[in-house]
C-alpha cells in the first residue's frame, strides 16, 4: 500500500521515513504542498500523512483538493501539528482528515493510527469489491427483466410507478425518466381498456392489505377495434418483515394464446420466484453490509482503546518521574524549614536579649542593624510566613498523593489487561473508573458511593472497568445541569449486583428495548457511534452475567449489572487483580 509523507523539517521527515522503512518503494515524499498535489495526482497513494504548515500549500489545503478530486480508491489523509486547539481539530476534520496527531508524536502512536487506516482502506476496497458484485448481479437481472416479453410494472400504495419493464415501455406514452414516479392512472394506454383507470385501485388496496397474488383477465379493444386479452397478474412484493413494500403488475397477451392458461401460470411462477430471489440477495447483502460496519466500528474502538492504554502507561511513565523528586524535594524542604524555624527562634531569643541590656551599651551600628530586623519582621510578616509555609508544604505533599493516586488509576484502567481471566475487585475497579471519569462528572453531579463488602469476581478486570465508564459518562451527560449519581454494590442470590443510578433525564419506554442494539443512540449525529452500550453489553455476556436498564421518562436511569461468583475454570491460572 502507497503512502505519501509530505514534511518540510527535515528531522520529522528522516523520523517517519524510519518509522516506515527507508528503503520501502511504497513511501515516497514531499517537501511541500504543491510538490505533494503532483506526486499525488500522479502515483495516487492510499495513505498520505501531512503537517499542516507547509510551503505554497498547507496541509489543510491539500486535504481539501485530495477530496474533490477523483481517485480510483479511498484515500486516508493524517494530519500533523503542534496546534492544540479545538477549532484547529475541529478544521482539519472539516477539511475531510480522517485522523489528528498533534507533534512531536510518538513513533508507536503514528505507527498504530497508520495501521488502523490500512485497515479501514482495506474494509473500504471490500466494500467496493461488495457493491460493485451487486451492480453486476442488479444489471444481470435488470437485463432478464427487459427481456421478458410481459409488460411489466411495479406501483406503490399511491399507484406510483416504482419501476417499469421495456415490454411496458412500449405501450405507455413518455420516456422512462418521465414515466417513473408518475401515477398509473394518468398513463393513457393505446387501448380502450378501464384496467388502469377503474380496476387499479381496488386490486392493488387489496394486494397491500391480504398480501396475496391475484390473476384477471382484461378484455378491450385495440386502436383497431380487435378485442384483446391481457392476463394482468398482481404480485405483491415484500420484505424480510412480511410487508408488502410495491405491488408488481404483470401483463401478458394471451389473445392467440388463451387456452395455454397453465404455461402462463408456470412462467408467472418464475417471475414470482426471481423476484422473491432478488429480495433475499438484497437482504442478505444489506446484513453483511451491517455486519461489516459494525466490525469496522469495533475494530477501530478495539484499536483506540490499545492505544489509549500504551500512551496512558508512557504518561504515566513520565508523569512519576517528577511526582517522586518534587515529594522527595518537599520532604526535604520540610526538614529545612524545621532547621530554619529553630535558627530563627534562636535569633530572636538573641534579639531579646540584647534589647534589655541598658541604653547606650551597644554599639551603634549594632543598634541600627536590631531596628531593621525589627522593621523587615514587620514588613513581612514573619509569623505568619512561618505558619503558611509549613501548610504549603504539607498542601503540596497532598498534591503528589493525589497526582499519584490518579495516575496509579489510569494506568490500571487503561492497561490492555491479561489474556486470561484474573480474580477482579469490583469495588477496586469501581473506585479506579470513578478516578478517570471524574473530569467529566464533578461539574454536573455529586457521586454517592454505597459499597458493601462482596467476594472477587473472575473476569477481565480492564473490560469491566470500561462497562463501568460508558455507563457512568452516560449518566453525567443524562444530568443536564446539576444532580446525582448513587452507585452500590452488594450481593443478590450468589451474584455480585452493581446499580448505577442518576437523576438525569431518563429514556423513553420506546428506546429502553433497543438501549443496547449496536449503532443505536439518542445523541446528535456526530455525538455517538451507538456502539458503547452495544460493547458493555457484549463484555457484560462474555462474563456470563447479565446487565440490564430500568428507566422513566424524566425521573433518571439505573442499569443494574450482575456478575457470577465461582471460581477459576479447570486448566487456567489465576493472577491476581
Amino acid at each position: 500500500m502507497r503512502i505519501m509523507i509530505v514534511e518540510d523539517d527535515p528531522v520529522s521527515l528522516a523520523l517517519l521515513k524510519k518509522a516506515l522503512g527507508k528503503s520501502d518503494p511504497n513511501v515516497i515524499t514531499a517537501r511541500n504542498g504543491a510538490e505533494a498535489w503532483e506526486r499525488f495526482s500522479s502515483e495516487q497513494p492510499r495513505i498520505v500523512i501531512s503537517d499542516w504548515m507547509l510551503p505554497n500549500m498547507s496541509g489543510i489545503e491539500l486535504c481539501r483538493k485530495i477530496r474533490a478530486g477523483q481517485t480510483k480508491g479511498y484515500t486516508y489523509v493524517i494530519i500533523m501539528t503542534a496546534r492544540d486547539r479545538k477549532e484547529d481539530v475541529l478544521a482539519a476534520f472539516d477539511s475531510g482528515a480522517d485522523d489528528y496527531v498533534a507533534k512531536p508524536f510518538d513513533i508507536r502512536e503514528m505507527n498504530a493510527r497508520i495501521n488502523t487506516g490500512k485497515r479501514i482502506i482495506q474494509l473500504e476496497d471490500t466494500h467496493q469489491a461488495l457493491q460493485r458484485k451487486l451492480i453486476i448481479s442488479r444489471t444481470k437481472i435488470r437485463t432478464v427483466f427487459d427481456a421478458l416479453p410481459e409488460e411489466i410494472i411495479s406501483v406503490d400504495r399511491q399507484l406510483k410507478l416504482d419501476s417499469i419493464n421495456k415490454a411496458a415501455l412500449k405501450i405507455m406514452q413518455g420516456s422512462y425518466s418521465e414515466i417513473i414516479g408518475q401515477s398509473c392512472c394518468q398513463i393513457i394506454e393505446d387501448a380502450e381498456s378501464d384496467f388502469y383507470a377503474n380496476t387499479l385501485k381496488q386490486v392493488v388496496k387489496e394486494g397491500f392489505e391480504t398480501r396475496g397474488t391475484r390473476t384477471l383477465l382484461d378484455r378491450y379493444k385495440d386502436g383497431g377495434g380487435q378485442e384483446m386479452i391481457k392476463e394482468r397478474t398482481i404480485i405483491p412484493v415484500t420484505r424480510d418483515d412480511d410487508v408488502v413494500q410495491t405491488i408488481t403488475i404483470v401483463s401478458r397477451d394471451v389473445t392467440d394464446a388463451h387456452r395455454r392458461s397453465e404455461e402462463i401460470r408456470t412462467l408467472n411462477q418464475k417471475l414470482k420466484k426471481i423476484s422473491s430471489e432478488l429480495i433475499k440477495k438484497n437482504g442478505a447483502l444489506e446484513k453483511t453490509l451491517n455486519n461489516l460496519e459494525r466490525t469496522q466500528a469495533q475494530m477501530v474502538q478495539s484499536e483506540k482503546m490499545a492505544s489509549i492504554g500504551q500512551l496512558a502507561a508512557g504518561v504515566a511513565h513520565e508523569i512519576n518521574n517528577p511526582t517522586g523528586f518534587v515529594s522527595s524535594n518537599l520532604k526535604s524542604l520540610g526538614d529545612y524549614q524545621a532547621d530554619m524555624n529553630q535558627l530563627i527562634e534562636i535569633y530572636q531569643s538573641l534579639k531579646t536579649e540584647l534589647k534589655a541590656l541598658p541604653a547606650g551599651s551597644l554599639p551603634a551600628t549594632v543598634t541600627d542593624l536590631m531596628t531593621k530586623v525589627e522593621a523587615t519582621e514587620q514588613e513581612i510578616d514573619i509569623e505568619f510566613i512561618q505558619e503558611d509555609v509549613n501548610e504549603l508544604i504539607d498542601d503540596c505533599r497532598e498534591g503528589t498523593e493525589r497526582i499519584k493516586k490518579i495516575v496509579e488509576d489510569l494506568k490500571h484502567f487503561a492497561h490492555p489487561g491479561e489474556d486470561k481471566m484474573t480474580e477482579t475487585d469490583i469495588n477496586k475497579g469501581l473506585e479506579s473508573t470513578l478516578n478517570v471519569v471524574y473530569n467529566e462528572i464533578k461539574y454536573k453531579a455529586t457521586v454517592v458511593k454505597e459499597f458493601s463488602d462482596i467476594p472477587v469476581v473472575y473476569g477481565f478486570p480492564q473490560q469491566l472497568n470500561q462497562v463501568f465508564m460508558n455507563i457512568m459518562v452516560n449518566a453525567a451527560q443524562a444530568i443536564e445541569k446539576s444532580g446525582e449519581i448513587t452507585i452500590r454494590t452488594g450481593l443478590v442470590n450468589d451474584m455480585v449486583e452493581v446499580r448505577i443510578s442518576d437523576t438525569g433525564c431518563g429514556i423513553s419506554e420506546a428506546h429502553l428495548p433497543k438501549i443496547f442494539d449496536p449503532f443505536f443512540t439518542t445523541k446528535d449525529v456526530g455525538k455517538g457511534t451507538g456502539l458503547g452500550m452495544n460493547i458493555a453489553y457484549n463484555i457484560i455476556k462474555k462474563h456470563n452475567g447479565d446487565i440490564r436498564v430500568e428507566s422513566s421518562k424524566g425521573k433518571g436511569t439505573t442499569f443494574v449489572i450482575q456478575l457470577p461468583v465461582y471460581s477459576q475454570p479447570e486448566g487456567e491460572v489465576a493472577v491476581s487483580a
